[in-house]
């Protein structure tokens, strides 16, 4: 099942095996909280067996089941957690903590812009998901337009060439050239004339 997650298939067998060592099965009862809103990121888990609620605020957005990666975006942006994940079924998954995997991706670009990837289409997928035109299409040829993107980052001077793509803010700021605006991940991007913050990535694709 690691081997076909998109962040991990593209690696070399050393560093693949190297990686899947670190992964340990933990399994929670029905009812248990896998992950907590607000709480500080610990780690990130796919789910092997079983099925979750996806909750903010007490409102349920959503399920996933066997094969989902979760807690990805407080893992790569130290933000706390974003919503309460809780076991609707009795739930096994492969957990893999912070310190890990934070310790590998330290020798290996290949995986965190892997990670920073596949992520980063995560949270495309969630806020274009919903406006149109994307909103009228099926969700697969919604989800094979998105996997044409890539993520970028900006240059020294804080600037992207945007001319003819479609933005997504995933972590840092964008601000307009006169200041009157600054927008603040995660958010979509509409204007093409941004100045970035240094640790800003940006998700593009072509229009």
């Amino acid at each position: 099942m690691l081997r076909q997650l998109s962040w991990l298939s593209g690696l070399e067998e050393k560093e693949f095996k190297m990686i899947a060592r670190r992964f340990r099965i933990r399994s929670f009862p029905q009812g248990a909280k896998l992950l907590k809103e607000q709480e500080a990121d610990n780690g990130l888990f796919m789910i092997v067996e079983g099925k979750v609620k996806i909750e903010i605020r007490e409102q349920l957005m959503g399920t996933a089941g066997k094969g989902s990666v979760l807690g990805e975006m407080a893992f790569l942006t130290g933000h706390p957690r974003t919503a309460t994940v809780v076991a609707e079924s009795p739930v096994q998954v492969l957990w893999i903590r912070r310190t890990a995997l934070k310790s590998i991706m330290k020798k290996s670009p290949q995986l965190e812009n892997g990670l920073w990837e596949f992520a980063s289409m995560r949270f495309a997928m969630n806020l274009l998901g919903n406006k149109e035109p994307f909103s009228l299409w099926e969700q697969n040829r919604f989800i094979q337009w998105l996997s044409a993107g890539e993520i970028k980052l900006p240059n020294e001077n804080g600037w992207l060439d945007m001319e003819g793509k479609i933005g997504v803010l995933v972590i840092g700021t964008a601000a307009q050239h006169d200041g009157s605006i600054v927008l603040t991940a995660p958010c979509t991007l509409t204007e093409k004339d941004y100045i970035f913050s240094k640790d800003a990535r940006v998700f593009l694709r072509d229009q």
